[in-house]
Formats: C-alpha cells, sequence, structure tokens
C-alpha cells in the first residue's frame, strides 16, 4: 500500500528484539473488480534467521510472500465482494501445497494494544480466515505456519495512515485530544424566525382628565422610567395643572402627542415598550408542524455574531398562513441587554428529540483521507488514523457506528497538521 510514514523507531520498538526489521507494506489494491488476487496487501514479512523478502515480492495472487527456506507463503487480504479476508496459498520446494497440509495463524496487533487472532480454514485451493479484517490495515503482524513437525514464523510491521509527532511538538502545534464516549444528540430543525414586541409588555400613558398639553417631553426612541413623568396638562374645567406618569419602565415606540395640543381623557399620548422580554415568532413549515411541541427546546443565532441564545417554545398558533403555508411557534426571551431588536430576522434550531449513543466524537477531529472519513486515535506519539462509520450528528458531535472503541483517546482540534504529515510521505491508498 505505499503507506509506511517515518516511524521506523516506533516500529522497530514494537516488533521487540533483533529479528524485528521494518517492512515498507505496497501493492494495496482495494479495486472491487477485476483479477483474481484479491486485496494484495504485499505484507513484508521475515523468516527466522533470513534476510527480509523485497518488498516487492509478490505472488500470482498479488499478495505478499514469505519464505522459509523452501517453504513459501502467500497471504493476501481479499476483498472484491466481501468483507476484506486473508486468503493464503503455500508452496514447497516450488510445488502447490495441498490447503489442509499447512495450519496457519496470524496474529494483528494494532496501534493501541489491541490483538485480533486469524485462523484459517481449508476454502477451494487456499485457505481464509472468515473473520473480517476491518481497517486501517496498520499493525504488526505475527504469522505460524505448521507444515507437519516444522514450524514457520515471521514477524513484521505494516504501519498505514500514521505519523509520529512528539508531545512537546503537538502541544505547540494545538494538537488536542479527548475520549471518544457517550453523548446526548439531539434531531434539530432549522426555521428562520423574527423578533417581536411581547404584547404583554406593551402600556399607554395617558391622562385622566382632558386638557391643553403644556409640555410633552418624551420622543420616539427615549427611555422611560416606570412613575417618570412624560407630559404635563393644564385641564379643562378647573385649569388645574397635572402630569402624566409613564406606567413602567420601557422605551417610547408610538408619540400621539405635542406641546399646545387638546386632549381628551384617557387618550393615548405614548405607547411605551418593555424591551427586557421579547417574543421570537419562528415559521414553521406545513411540513414539519407536527414535530414542533409547546416545551421543546430552541437555540436562537443572531446575524450580529454574538452567542447563540437558548430558549423553549412557549405557544404555537393554533391558525397558520395560508399564503405561506407556515404556522407560528413563539419563544419568550429574556431581553435585558437589547441584543434581539424587534423587527429582526434570525436563525433557529428546534431539538425535535433527543437520543443518547454509545460512541460519539467532535466533528472538529473529522478528516478525509484517502477515501475514508477518519479520526486520529492517539498512542503515545504515534497518531492512527482509523476510518469510521457514522451516523446522526448534532451540535458539533457525530455518532460512531464503527471503527472507534469508547475511552479512546482521538484527536479533535487541528488533526489536519497529521493529515498533512501523512501526505507528505507520498503514502497512497489505492481502491
Amino acid at each position: 500500500m505505499n503507506w509506511k510514514h517515518p516511524l521506523s523507531l516506533v516500529a522497530v520498538l514494537a516488533l521487540g528484539g533483533a529479528a524485528a526489521y521494518f517492512i515498507v507494506e505496497s501493492g494495496h489494491d482495494h479495486s472491487a473488480s477485476g483479477g483474481h488476487g484479491g486485496h494484495g496487501h504485499a505484507h513484508g514479512a521475515h523468516g527466522h534467521g533470513t534476510p527480509a523478502e523485497p518488498a516487492e515480492a509478490k505472488g500470482p495472487h498479488l499478495g505478499r510472500l514469505l519464505r522459509d527456506g523452501d517453504f513459501t507463503l502467500e497471504l493476501a487480504i481479499f476483498e472484491r465482494g466481501t468483507p476484506p479476508e486473508f486468503r493464503a496459498w503455500f508452496r514447497q520446494a516450488g510445488q502447490p501445497l495441498p490447503p489442509s497440509a499447512v495450519q496457519l495463524t496470524v496474529q494483528l496487533t494494532r496501534p493501541g494494544g489491541k490483538i485480533d487472532e486469524h485462523r484459517f480454514a481449508p476454502s477451494g485451493d487456499f485457505v481464509r480466515s472468515p473473520d473480517a479484517v476491518y481497517e486501517p490495515h496498520s499493525f504488526s503482524y505475527k504469522i505460524i505456519a505448521r507444515h507437519g513437525d516444522r514450524l514457520h514464523r515471521w514477524e513484521f510491521a505494516a504501519p498505514e495512515m500514521q505519523t509520529t509527532l512528539p508531545a512537546d511538538v503537538a502541544q505547540r502545534s494545538g494538537v488536542a485530544t479527548a475520549l471518544a464516549g457517550p453523548a446526548t444528540l439531539s434531531e434539530r430543525l432549522a426555521v428562520y424566525g423574527s423578533v417581536k414586541l411581547n404584547a404583554n409588555r406593551l402600556t399607554r400613558a395617558v391622562p385622566r382628565f382632558g386638557g391643553l398639553v403644556r409640555e410633552a417631553r418624551k420622543s420616539l426612541g427615549d427611555p422611560v422610567a416606570a412613575g417618570e413623568v412624560v407630559a404635563v396638562l393644564e385641564t379643562n374645567q378647573t385649569l388645574t395643572v397635572i402630569e402624566v406618569r409613564a406606567p413602567l419602565a420601557g422605551v417610547i415606540i408610538e408619540r400621539e402627542v405635542h406641546a399646545g395640543q387638546t386632549v381628551a381623557e384617557g387618550a393615548t399620548l405614548y405607547v411605551i415598550a418593555d424591551l427586557s422580554e421579547v417574543w421570537v415568532d419562528l415559521h414553521i413549515p406545513k411540513r414539519d408542524s407536527a414535530r414542533v411541541k409547546v416545551g421543546q427546546a430552541v437555540t436562537l443565532h443572531a446575524d450580529d455574531g454574538g452567542p447563540a441564545t437558548a430558549g423553549t417554545i412557549s405557544w404555537i398558533s393554533p391558525f397558520g398562513d395560508a399564503a405561506a403555508q407556515t404556522l407560528i411557534a413563539r419563544v419568550v426571551l429574556p431581553n435585558p441587554d437589547a441584543r434581539w431588536r424587534p423587527g429582526l430576522s434570525l436563525k433557529a434550531d428546534i431539538a425535535i428529540a433527543e437520543f443518547s449513543v454509545p460512541i460519539a466524537v467532535k466533528e472538529s477531529g473529522l478528516q478525509t483521507l484517502f477515501a475514508f472519513t477518519v479520526v486520529f486515535t492517539q498512542h503515545g506519539d504515534v497518531y492512527q488514523a482509523r476510518p469510521l462509520e457514522l451516523g446522526r450528528r448534532s451540535g458539533g458531535y457525530v455518532e460512531v457506528l464503527k471503527g472507534l472503541a469508547a475511552g479512546e483517546p482521538y484527536v479533535t482540534e487541528n488533526s489536519f497538521l497529521l493529515k498533512a504529515d501523512i501526505g507528505k510521505s507520498g503514502a497512497s491508498h489505492d481502491h
């Protein structure tokens, strides 16, 4: 596969002992059509006391040839029309051996120490392991083939999609990690909405008696305090001067009075809105209306670049908009800093349903590498790309269906640096 990266020191240490040689894996053929040679992993191998096979040594089935004296094993990963599986063929002194003549065991040690053991059974003119060889195909091999009274052994490393990064370099580069684990995700409905005045927090400043307006002290947009004088009148009958006060604190949103004007008893002089709480009316498409309920959590996103704000649906209109084919779901939103201004549009996400998943990772850690969606797991200074099968997404997290176990450390930030480092090696994953 030509996946090798500058990890020779790590690989050699992992093998242990002077018999460990660092072998380049080559020829990883994931093609799903044509030929009979299978996956063609062509992993390098060593017999005990024998020199390493050349990296390009392949057999007729495109598998890696491993030799020990006059005994030859061809080992391939086959995945054309089937999940990846090991297949092997044997020869003695250049002549094919029947599959039943050899007992074969392949033990794989993956980054992090997980061990997969594959035992083989005859199938046609080869032997196969029924267990899938799942990605990444990055491991150290221990192979034992028993033929008659002889044991043939090989041990070698075949790293793929991995790189090394010393801890101090990782820290300076901002490479952050977290543990994969359970999470509560939610199905969310994206909608648009607008900020409205809270009709329950509107009031009017009115005179108790009719008369001539001597002073109109407030203009549109002016703030007022509860009990503050907003106008002064002289009554018609007694010529008594009276003060008109604001019933509550807020902002002047309508002015219907001017100095010198004669007004009737109870006439509206000012309309005052308390903007410390507003309504957010969300427009729910007809097709989604049955899924939206009172009490559902909502995340509101303004266009001002500020942080998102949480709210809850408190009311759903019993009537729909015939023209737009939508209905209104309302959030009553505290607005102490007057950030949410009536009349402005916004976006919102409604949490339609919540669900727990056993394993989730942050979306910020995902990368695309050789047509796989991966995260990088950390094993000391070694970072291994792990292809994932993903499920539902929510709030920056994504469910992991396959490819990662709970408790494994993975890179959450700046994983693109690891992808770039692997790319610099010129590695390829040939499908």
